[in-house]
């Protein structure tokens, strides 16, 4: 007799399902894949349903499951797993930042998982290991707290490059005079705290420097540079103040 084979279904078309159709691999095969308008009828045997869908799309999809005995899971940092109907429900949520041009191995892509049966726990960490990656257990309570934290470190982060580049662009500085500095930056978190990494106008508050710096920005360029120049000296003040709560 054969290995067991797991027959999966993948709804969706954005970049999480797009990652989660070139990685996923044997012994689950996916017999089903597509996004609201598939083409391809969802066959109702299946043992595993992964439901990679915009967040407020998840509970109308699961609906349509409601009937299926096999695990059905989304894919969401922020949904929680009883936003799903099913007896077998859970989560696979990838903690990284996916693009459909930009291929990443899925080493790189920790998926933080749930169910609501101990056995689809453990199927759901034998899915990551198939796939290269590295799975950890993680409940719908601390885990929209794990999205969020990365929205500030990702995305946020991301819309300030974006500033960065529209302000170098302006002045004819290639976006690429960054990287070493976007590198080192990101490469100090081996080493150092945050707030240990952290330089700047802002910690030293000179007053000075920041004030001509303001000057050469527009009006929201200027409310996002004094919050965070404020946030940078009050978190500095705050830890001298009290060195216990330095993570």
């Amino acid at each position: 007799m054969g290995a067991r084979t797991y027959r999966t279904v993948l709804i969706g078309a954005g970049n999480v399902a797009t990652f989660l159709a070139h990685n996923i691999r044997p012994p689950f095969m996916l017999t089903c894949v597509g996004g609201r308008q598939r083409t391809c009828p969802v066959p109702r045997d299946a043992d595993l349903y992964i439901i990679a869908v915009s967040d407020r799309a998840i509970k109308s999809v699961a609906e349509e499951l409601k009937d299926v005995s096999g695990l059905v899971v989304h894919t969401a940092g922020s949904v929680p797993m009883d936003a799903l109907c099913q007896r077998r429900r859970g989560v696979l949520y990838p903690l990284q930042t996916l693009s459909k041009s930009r291929s990443l191995p899925a080493s790189r892509v920790p998926l933080y998982i749930e169910a609501s049966q101990e056995a689809d726990v453990a199927l759901l960490r034998e899915l990551a290991e198939s796939m290269g990656s590295k799975a950890e257990q993680m409940d719908s309570e601390r885990r929209k707290y794990l999205h969020l934290a990365a929205v500030f470190c990702s995305n946020f982060v991301n819309r300030l490059y974006g500033i960065t580049a529209e302000l170098l662009a302006d002045h004819g500085i290639p976006f690429s005079s960054m990287l070493p500095l976007i590198h080192e930056t990101a490469d100090k978190m081996d080493e150092l705290t945050p707030h240990e990494a952290q330089t700047g106008p802002a910690v030293r508050w000179d007053e000075q420097v920041m004030a001509q710096q303001m000057a050469l920005l527009d009006d929201q360029q200027r409310q996002l540079y004094q919050l965070f120049s404020n946030s940078i000296h009050y978190d500095k003040l705050r830890l001298e103040e009290n060195p216990s709560t330095r993570l």
